[in-house]
């Protein structure tokens, strides 16, 4: 089958919160992984299936730092090497399942499936505003039947909400917005747009107290951080009343979306606020952007199935569309670099080379 997404990166597992000491399987890459804690709060990330029959060790049970098959009562340590077998004193040559480096940040458990020896090169995506208690944070987690590069390329361009849902839409985006700033790495894409005063969203004036009907300069960030992360932020500038100077209200938007198989990924977002930070704000904000992010999840499942269904066709790009090229160039640029095998566009340039 012909892979679709990097290896070499750093995918969300689960939260620190979901790991414990019961074994929690996941899916990613179209591999089994198995999570759980050693006795000192260690995660640990092993490859889900018993060397003796294909059954999942997430089904079977820890006993100290060991994870017991619960099949063949074959047990394995945190390294993944089989360290018991109930029928014999010998341990067969060759058992171990595969283990994978693992980065526990206090929120997110994340886990490397490609060249380990990349691993340590290549650190996981720093999200501080996730523990920082000036940051009040809401979210939730689910799967979508749609492949991560149709997820990273929706978020590249969020001049869609106007039309997706009126009603969160800041009123800027109700117009001609000015152009995207975008600056390109060999893996990264970053982008900013600022607009013209206007009046904000009149949900989001409410939550912070101020008029509707006053204007303010809004700011738009966003990052294709790696295949597994992606950032942005809504800033709006507003006037204290101690007259200190302009600062924003911002809500940052983190998005860890991690490939389970060809069109399926698992989809964590979180919205950060550094303002109306009591616990009512996010009891009114999580229906809304649940609301929200589920109409997505809805339009890009129905995505995946035009695309199934009739396969990929040419298709016209705009503007706004820059961020989100410069996304899909950069995914199939690693995988090529990954499995040697050169995109359309490099064996297009090679020839010519000729």
């Amino acid at each position: 089958m012909t892979r679709t997404h990097p290896h070499n990166c750093w995918y969300l597992l689960a939260t620190s919160e979901e790991v414990g000491r019961t074994p929690l399987g996941r899916r990613v890459l179209g591999q089994g992984v198995v999570l759980f804690r050693t006795t000192d709060g260690t995660a640990v990330a092993l490859e889900d299936r018993c060397v003796h029959r294909p059954y999942p060790l997430s089904l079977g049970w820890l006993e100290g730092d060991t994870i017991v098959s619960g099949y063949s009562g074959f047990t394995y340590d945190a390294r993944g090497f089989c360290v018991h077998v109930p029928t014999q004193d010998e341990i067969p040559v060759g058992a171990r399942v595969r283990s994978f480096p693992v980065h526990d940040d206090g929120v997110f458990v994340w886990g490397w499936l490609g060249d380990q020896a990349l691993a340590a090169l290549r650190p996981p995506a720093a999200l501080p505003w996730l523990r920082d208690d000036s940051w009040v944070t809401i979210g939730d987690s689910w799967e979508t039947a749609a492949d991560l590069a149709l997820l990273h390329e929706n978020f590249a361009d969020i001049t869609h909400v106007a039309v997706v849902d009126p009603f969160i839409a800041p009123p800027v985006l109700r117009s001609s917005p000015p152009p995207l700033e975008v600056e390109v790495t060999e893996t990264t894409v970053a982008f900013s747009r600022t607009y013209a005063a206007a009046p904000m969203a009149s949900w989001q004036a409410e939550l912070a107290g101020l008029d509707p009907a006053l204007s303010h300069v809004q700011r738009e960030r966003g990052a294709f951080v790696s295949p597994g992360v992606w950032v942005d932020s809504w800033d709006v500038e507003v006037e204290p009343a101690d007259q200190s100077g302009p600062h924003a209200l911002t809500f940052r938007f983190t998005h860890a979306v991690t490939p389970i198989a060809a069109g399926r990924t698992r989809h964590t977002w979180r919205v950060s606020r550094n303002f109306a930070l009591g616990e009512q704000a996010s009891k009114v904000l999580l229906p809304i952007f649940t609301d929200y992010y589920g109409r997505v999840q809805t339009i890009l499942e129905t995505m995946q199935q035009v695309l199934d269904s009739d396969g990929p066709r040419r298709e016209v790009n705009v503007s706004a569309d820059a961020a989100a090229l410069q996304v899909r160039k950069i995914i199939r640029n690693m995988v090529a670099d990954e499995t040697g095998i050169p995109t359309r566009r490099q064996s297009r340039a090679a020839a010519r080379n000729r």
